[in-house]
């Protein structure tokens, strides 16, 4: 039987993906199927005598937390998917992960860009930056992928579980300005490779009513925007979970 431990604020649930989840277990008893739930009020485990037994869930500092403490040496799991490399031909902008000083140069001149770290999902670095100088330390960019800014009419998320593509949501922008789903599936299978088991993609409509990438996320924290799967979205969560403490062997 699946353990969940869920993040609460003076016994009370926070989070719509954490809602999302008590709603789904007396569904699941319906099914004749069970998985448990306990409240946790904090980044403080002390009191957890079994963790491999749980699955966390609950904000980004709290899954953070729960991973440091028990898993420290698979903090890299943390690290942000961004736009992966396999889907740049998708962002319909010029976008690099810079590293190195020769990384900059496609950038070379672009006025307006966006920056997010690679190292870290929540980074006070992350965000637009606005009429760069010419002359600006492109150095102050590095462990960022770094993308021109785009005009863009609405986002939308959409919900993947082993390459397959089970929702999608508008959470901003005009919501009946509707993606290209042919582009959403070249998306998902560009990525099928190397993608984890369960995972968000991000998309938006630009202004030109083109389909492009917006950025990927691990299945942990992620806002759902009214997707409901009951029966999937707590084995999402596990497998994720799983994925993420036993990462895949790679050669």
């Amino acid at each position: 039987m699946q353990k969940f431990l869920i993040e609460t604020f003076r016994g009370k649930v926070i989070h719509d993906f954490v809602f999302q989840l008590t709603l789904a277990q007396p569904y699941y008893g319906w099914l004749d199927e069970a998985f448990t739930i306990r409240g946790h009020e904090n980044n403080g485990f002390d009191d957890i005598k079994a963790p491999d037994k749980y699955v966390p869930v609950g904000s980004v500092e709290f899954v953070a937390a729960y991973l440091q403490r028990f898993y420290p040496e698979r903090e890299d799991a943390l690290r942000p998917l961004n736009v992966p490399e396999c889907l740049f031909p998708f962002a319909g902008r010029r976008i690099v992960n810079v590293w190195y000083s020769e990384d900059y140069r496609p950038l070379k001149g672009i006025k307006n860009v966006y920056a997010k770290s690679m190292d870290t999902i929540k980074d006070q670095f992350n965000g637009p930056y606005y009429d760069v100088p010419a002359n600006y330390e492109w150095k102050d960019f590095q462990h960022c992928q770094v993308s021109e800014l785009i005009e863009i009419e609405s986002e939308w998320r959409v919900f993947v579980f082993h390459n397959k593509i089970l929702g999608i949501a508008n959470y901003s922008g005009f919501p009946l300005l509707f993606p290209d789903s042919d582009v959403i599936r070249n998306m998902v299978k560009a990525y099928a490779e190397v993608a984890p088991v369960a995972y968000t993609l991000d998309v938006a409509v630009t202004d030109g009513g083109k389909t492009v990438v917006v950025e990927c996320h691990r299945f942990f924290s992620c806002g759902l925007y009214g997707f409901t799967d009951l029966v999937r979205y707590p084995k999402m969560l596990s497998q994720a979970w799983f994925e993420m403490i036993h990462p895949k062997n790679t050669p």
